[in-house]
């Protein structure tokens, strides 16, 4: 009895091993389907594609995400977290195809990544910023950062700690939402978080988070703040679509938008805005 004992024992590891072969199977036929359909819509280095053609490689591109919102983490979540951040860097960073194009997908790299791996903070931050001010969506990145958020531990080794979050969600809340109050708790948030920590840059982050909640307490209205963050926004070449809504947001907030026979984008603001 004892040598089965033995070599249950000494076979069952093995026996884990293998359960783990068709999930791995199955990662990987469903990532080599991707490669596969994203190779075949790269350009040579010297090609030059028109508008038309980069719009239909930002459909195909979409359609490989759509794919890959289906493949399933089977615990794998980092290692596919990972595999999409490259993607996004890729896409990001092609920035001919984001000249003509725009950053139209930014929002679903963002979504699926929070979906795998919320606590990859580095990410995380990177892409608010990419979709609130290359996009031009800063109401969708305030709503990515709280479900992440909401799955972060207070504190963890990361290179971009929680409180940063918060003061990206309470930045995007004040000068693109105009939600004081909703600020004034991401920077509240933003305290709380950097209490957990005993260093030199969470010490900063607590002192400029209470002056910002001293700042919005005299100046709940800033529009002249908002106003700058969304020229900010048409200083990154964003696509038609977001160029129309954000000189519709500046007007909205009292200033005055120009646009010269070239596309040239020029913002004023009376002198007693606060």
């Amino acid at each position: 009895m004892s040598s089965v004992k033995t070599k249950q024992k000494n076979f069952r590891p093995i026996t884990q091993f293998l359960s783990l072969i068709p999930f791995c199977i199955v990662i990987g036929l469903s990532l080599s389907g991707i490669i596969l359909l994203q190779r075949s819509t790269i350009p040579s280095k010297d090609a030059k594609l028109t508008k038309q053609e980069y719009q239909t490689q930002e459909q195909d591109e979409n359609s490989q995400l759509n794919f890959f919102s289906r493949v399933p983490n089977l615990g794998f979540e980092n290692v596919l977290a990972d595999w999409l951040y490259l993607q996004f860097i890729q896409y990001f960073g092609d920035n001919d195809a984001r000249d003509k194009v725009g950053y139209s997908l930014t929002e679903n790299f963002f979504s699926q990544l929070i979906q795998r791996d919320p606590r990859f903070t580095d990410a995380v931050f990177k892409l608010d910023t990419a979709t609130s001010l290359f996009a031009g969506s800063p109401q969708k990145s305030v709503e990515l950062l709280h479900e992440a958020l909401q799955k972060i531990p207070p504190k963890f080794t990361t290179n971009i700690p929680p409180y940063y979050l918060w003061r990206a969600k309470g930045n995007n809340e004040l000068l693109f939402l105009g939600d004081t109050q909703a600020a004034k708790s991401s920077y509240t948030k933003s305290i709380e978080a950097a209490k957990a920590y005993d260093d030199d840059d969470s010490k900063r982050i607590i002192e400029i988070s209470q002056r910002s909640i001293q700042f919005l307490e005299k100046n709940p209205d800033s529009k002249l703040a908002r106003i700058g963050a969304w020229v900010g926004v048409l200083s990154n070449r964003p696509d038609d679509k977001t160029v129309k809504r954000v000189i519709q947001e500046i007007k909205t907030l009292g200033g005055k938008v120009t646009v010269t026979p070239e596309g040239k984008v020029t913002v004023e603001v009376p002198q007693n805005m606060n």
